[in-house]
């Protein structure tokens, strides 16, 4: 992958990173299996990233939307040329159902989502649209062009909200108190209906606060 270039328009940073299209991206296939992770410029995805470039032979297409700004220091160390990123919007439907066409994933491991829980309530509409419809247009695609591939999808201890009992587990109730929230058990839920549907391997994991030093500072707890 090619380093970012930091270039300056008007005195802000520009992304310069060397986000392919669908085309190229195609052109860049081999006989490895694919495997698309979006929220790669994230904790969790970049971790993924770092894991499957060490224990794996497969080729790795990170889904990232281009922005005006430079946010890609979680993969900056990453010089592999199994590892490239992918012109990828999950508030687009096209956008999605292409990607997965051309390139059919082995894998699809969904990391991205609007994870501001307090936003949720200013942006509540985005925020569904960016957690659980885009999920709905991932598993649609998945079942017409990739119907083999194994999916991946970030749940949150937010599903639980006004907790029951400590710990939760997975008989514990769905009491979300926000959309966001709202969000990941609407999702939870596509994940079973397509798996129990269309038999196919999609799974929904939940993940409760978790901290490293690629965390964004917004999310590190404050004490």
């Amino acid at each position: 992958m090619t380093k970012n270039l930091k270039e300056t328009y008007y005195g802000k940073k520009i992304d310069n990173a060397n986000i392919l299209s669908v085309d190229s991206a195609i052109k860049k296939l081999n006989e490895a299996p694919v495997v698309i992770i979006t929220g790669v410029t994230g904790q969790d995805g970049s971790l993924m990233v770092d894991y499957l470039l060490k224990n794996t032979s497969y080729q790795i297409f990170g889904g990232v939307r281009r922005l005006s700004v430079f946010n890609h220091k979680n993969i900056n160390h990453i010089n592999d040329k199994r590892f490239s990123l992918v012109n990828f919007d999950l508030t687009d439907s096209h956008t999605i159902s292409r990607v997965i066409e051309k390139l059919k994933p082995s894998y699809f491991i969904n990391f991205a989502a609007q994870s501001f829980v307090g936003s949720s309530w200013d942006f509540p509409r985005q925020t569904f649209e960016t957690n659980c419809l885009s999920v709905l247009d991932i598993l649609e695609s998945i079942r017409l062009y990739a119907n083999s591939c194994r999916v991946y999808q970030a749940g949150s201890s937010e599903e639980f909200g006004n907790v029951s009992y400590t710990p939760q587990d997975e008989n514990h109730p769905l009491k979300p108190r926000s959309p966001y929230g709202a969000s990941k058990p609407s999702a939870r839920q596509l994940i079973k209906v397509y798996r129990d549907s269309y038999n196919m391997y999609a799974v929904q994991g939940w993940l409760f606060n978790h901290e490293g030093i690629r965390r964004g500072e917004e999310f590190v707890s404050r004490k």
